[in-house]
């Protein structure tokens, strides 16, 4: 049995992931301990899915291009930055997801119902879309960075995400950080079959 450890995502266009990488860039001037997402890993989740049989893999793409089939392409942005939990236990710096957020949303629900029929746990209510920018290895020096995020506030963003696509990822741990790649695309238009291997 071969196992893989696997994702849905929606991966985001070369400029909007350049913009994002100024962001770290400026970001990183403070002291904080943070492990930074590597510019080619930044990415919207869907749903993790955890280790899995490859023998499962076909299966679980049909089902998701079954369930999401007449999604229709939308349209996002990014803005606002924030902290998992909270500013005063910073773990995990985010950033926000913005514009036709309700489409993400039955996006993710689509995807969960539908692999919640092959055992695959329900996330907790209430999905918040975000893209993970960093985590935090420990609290020290962490008052800089939080002090930035507020700086920058609500008026950090960039546009132009159209989403017609998601991504069904494989992730490869590796001493370095994970590495990612695309195990097979599905088109959010009306008709969605498979597209890729």
């Amino acid at each position: 049995m071969q196992l893989l450890r696997l994702f849905w995502a929606v991966n985001l266009p070369l400029e909007i992931i350049r913009k994002l990488a100024v962001l770290q860039a400026y970001l990183k001037s403070t002291p904080a301990n943070v492990k930074w997402v590597e510019q080619q890993n930044l990415h919207l989740t869907v749903k993790f899915l955890g280790v899995v049989d490859k023998m499962r893999v076909g299966e679980i793409i049909s089902t998701v291009a079954e369930a999401t089939a007449g999604t229709g392409s939308f349209e996002l942005a990014l803005g606002g930055l924030g902290f998992f939990p909270n500013p005063r236990r910073p773990r995990v710096l985010w950033v926000g997801v913005r514009g036709d957020v309700d489409k993400f949303r039955l996006l993710h629900q689509q995807v969960e119902e539908c692999l919640a029929a092959f055992g695959w746990a329900l996330d907790k209510p209430n999905f918040a879309p975000h893209l993970t920018l960093g985590r935090l290895r420990t609290p020290q020096g962490s008052e800089g960075l939080v002090r930035k995020v507020d700086e920058i506030g609500s008026n950090w963003g960039v546009s132009g995400i159209t989403v017609s696509t998601i991504d069904l990822m494989k992730s490869v741990l590796t001493p370095k950080g994970p590495v990612y790649q695309v195990l097979n695309s599905i088109k959010l238009d009306s008709h969605n079959k498979p597209a890729g291997k």
